[in-house]
């Protein structure tokens, strides 16, 4: 599994006062407090090792263990033994670092928990743009081998039948930011249309991708990873408020949609191969996967 931040989960979907969600190859609780500041936990209570997220309640600012009603505050710190009249100061709950951003509650995860955020994820969504769509995948697969898609220009149309292989485009990379900007072709019901494609990826988690049609829709993408064999897919589409923009979203988001659902038994079955044997064309899959590097600890 990589490092960096990961979506939790949509904001509007994180509607309840405690949830479990699967991620880092156990289950996370997340929870919100009185004052509406959503938290992210370990499942296990310090005290006797029970979940959190089942019978879990929100106390104010603190969650209550089900089983002894011991209270953790917000940074996981134990603030209440109710049959004692002093706390435990060593019983402390993992909280995870976190971060609201493009519609979405981040954690980041790094497999040595002393390792602070090492970058921040910017919250590019604006205050102008509609809701167009959404889908959730969980795939077999690990985030690497999906965000190789992105630079494997030729699968689009043997893959996918669209009906020219356009090249990547300029790709820059800037530490754990990195940048594409390309040209791709899109089936429609009046034929193939090409539009041009700036990619924003920050870290392996999160990903901004700006379409650019008859309107600009843009692709809040999300890749979480459950385990180490696994993801958690969460693609969420917006357009520019337009007349346009609002009648080519929902097909839009449909179109990728098939590509994805097509591109999963191909992940799932694949062999991830250290050193491929590439085209002449295909360096920029050896660039990405230098950038890919950086966050595997």
């Amino acid at each position: 599994m990589p490092f960096g931040w990961f979506s939790i989960g949509r904001l509007d979907e994180l509607t309840e006062p405690v949830t479990t969600v699967d991620a880092f190859g156990s289950q996370v609780v997340v929870w919100r407090d009185e004052d509406d500041t959503l938290h992210v936990f370990d499942p296990v209570c310090p005290h006797m090792g029970a979940h959190l997220g089942v019978g879990g309640e929100v106390v104010g600012q603190c969650l209550r263990c089900p089983f002894h009603h011991w209270e953790f505050d917000g940074d996981g710190a134990n603030t209440l033994i109710p049959y004692a009249e002093s706390i435990n100061r060593k019983a402390r709950v993992y909280a995870y670092p976190t971060a609201i951003a493009n519609g979405h509650l981040l954690a980041w995860y790094h497999p040595d928990r002393s390792v602070a955020p090492t970058f921040a994820v910017p919250d590019q969504l604006g205050a102008d743009m509609v809701f167009g769509g959404k889908f959730d995948r969980v795939v077999r697969a690990q985030w690497q081998e999906i965000a190789e898609n992105s630079v494997d220009m030729p699968h689009f149309h043997y893959v996918h039948g669209t009906g020219q292989i356009n090249p990547v485009g300029k790709m820059t990379m800037d530490g754990p930011f990195r940048r594409v900007e390309s040209q791709q072709a899109f089936n429609s019901s009046k034929g193939p249309i090409t539009g041009d494609l700036f990619s924003n990826s920050f870290g392996p988690g999160i990903g901004l991708i700006e379409f650019h049609l008859f309107a600009t829709v843009t692709l809040i993408s999300a890749i979480t990873p459950i385990d180490d064999e696994s993801v958690h897919v969460r693609f969420t589409f917006w357009h520019d408020g337009s007349d346009v923009g609002a009648k080519i979203a929902a097909p839009f988001a449909g179109e990728v949609g098939r590509q994805f659902d097509q591109d999963i038994p191909i992940w799932e079955s694949k062999s991830y191969l250290p050193v491929p044997a590439l085209a002449p064309s295909e360096k920029p899959v050896t660039e990405l996967r230098k950038w890919a590097a950086q966050f595997y600890a």
